[in-house]
This record gives C-alpha cells, sequence and structure tokens, in this order.
C-alpha cells in the first residue's frame, strides 16, 4: 500500500541580514585626542604602505614624520582637527614648492596619514 504524501511544513523566508561596516580604524578611536607617545606608537606599528603608490614608508621615516609634522611646540595631545589642520597646512605647503620630488614626497606623506587617520 502506498504512503499518502506527506509535505514539509512552510517555513516563512529570512532574507539574510546585511553585513554590518567594520568601524573605520583610525588611531583615535572612540577619544577625539591620542598623546604623542601614543601616534608614536602607531605609527611604528602601522603599515608601510602608502595609499594608492607602491612605495612605502619605513618605520625610521615614519616616526621622523611625527617629529616633523607634529612637533613638541604643538602640545602633548593632538586632536582630530589638529591633525586635519596638518595635513592641510601639509597640502598648502606642497602648492607652494616648486620641485616635483618634493610636491610628491609631500602628496604621499598626505595620503599615508590620511589614511592612518581614518579620513
Amino acid at each position: 500500500m502506498a504512503k499518502p504524501f506527506k509535505s514539509q511544513p512552510k517555513i516563512p523566508h529570512k532574507a539574510p541580514e546585511p553585513p554590518k561596516p567594520e568601524p573605520k580604524k583610525d588611531i583615535f578611536g572612540k577619544k577625539g585626542s591620542v598623546t604623542r607617545p601614543e601616534l608614536r606608537e602607531e605609527l611604528r606599528r602601522a603599515p608601510a604602505e602608502i595609499p594608492d603608490s607602491g612605495k612605502k614608508f619605513y618605520r625610521r621615516k615614519r616616526e621622523k614624520l611625527e617629529k616633523e609634522i607634529f612637533g613638541k611646540r604643538y602640545g602633548t595631545h593632538i586632536s582630530r582637527e589638529e591633525f586635519k589642520y596638518r595635513l592641510s597646512k601639509l597640502r598648502k605647503e606642497s602648492f607652494k614648492t616648486k620641485s616635483f620630488k618634493k610636491k610628491q614626497d609631500i602628496r604621499r606623506k598626505i595620503r599615508y596619514l590620511k589614511k592612518l587617520g581614518g579620513f
């Protein structure tokens, strides 16, 4: 004798949940500012690759970058606004320079710091 056909119970279809966006990875995190030693440490640990180019900033050059752009005269804490201000100063400096090599170097610094700062 043939068994009667039993249908599967209907399960309501749930749409898959969209992936959650990754939190921005920047040096500030949830804080509004970082101390100079924290910035120096972040620069030491940060990847060496410069975005949109095949070049790298090696560790000593990154440490030098912190001393050059965020010197001691700017205080012990560096806020987001100060970070942005320094980037804009660098950009203005690139407009003033005449040499292509110097302009290129400044642009690389700007790209690297923008990536690091999460801008």
